[in-house]
């Protein structure tokens, strides 16, 4: 479909495409509601367990009015490679939602994640891709994690699991 809006240069305008996160369909979203283009990730289909939210989105794939699409592993890398710096717990889901929007980025379309996923946001943000919230408000900053030692004191990055010095469990904060 051919964009007709364009922007006072000439160019054609950026197509906003919404991208639909599971917890965006919980929360109330209701895809096909919408004129704009909507599109997903497989695993998003399949984390939509209770039965109003996994009809509307089978019924809107069905129906043609969100697609299923997967992203580039070049996108992918990317968004691992973040996630690895700020030290944010996400899911397999979350990444290729991300990396989607990537792509979507990349390719010229003004992606929005739609999504109530705090980590999903925070890494949105750091990608500068725009997010819609649905019923949480939204994050206030752009957090990075770092794993401290309880017994000790000691920080270690957010890959780390146990205390070099005394091998207690290390727990994650937001970096101050």
């Amino acid at each position: 479909m051919l964009v007709e809006n364009l922007h006072a240069g000439g160019a054609p305008a950026q197509k906003k495409v919404f991208v639909l996160d599971t917890s965006a369909v919980i929360s109330g979203f209701v895809p096909g509601l919408t004129t704009v283009k909507q599109v997903t990730v497989q695993e998003v289909l399949n984390e939509a367990r209770d039965l109003c939210s996994k009809l509307e989105l089978e019924t809107a794939v069905l129906a043609g009015m969100v697609e299923v699409v997967e992203p580039s592993n070049k996108a992918l890398a990317e968004v691992r490679g973040k996630v690895g710096l700020t030290g944010d717990t996400v899911s397999r889901t979350d990444i290729k939602l991300l990396a989607l929007a990537l792509d979507l980025k990349l390719a010229g379309e003004q992606p929005e994640l739609v999504t109530d996923d705090y980590a999903i946001q925070n890494l949105a943000t750091l990608f500068n891709i725009s997010y819609r919230r649905i019923a949480m408000p939204g994050i206030k900053e752009v957090l990075r994690w770092e794993r401290v030692c309880p017994a000790c004191g000691r920080k270690y990055p957010p890959s780390s699991s146990r205390c070099e010095a005394c091998g207690s469990k290390l727990v994650r904060r937001p970096k101050r």
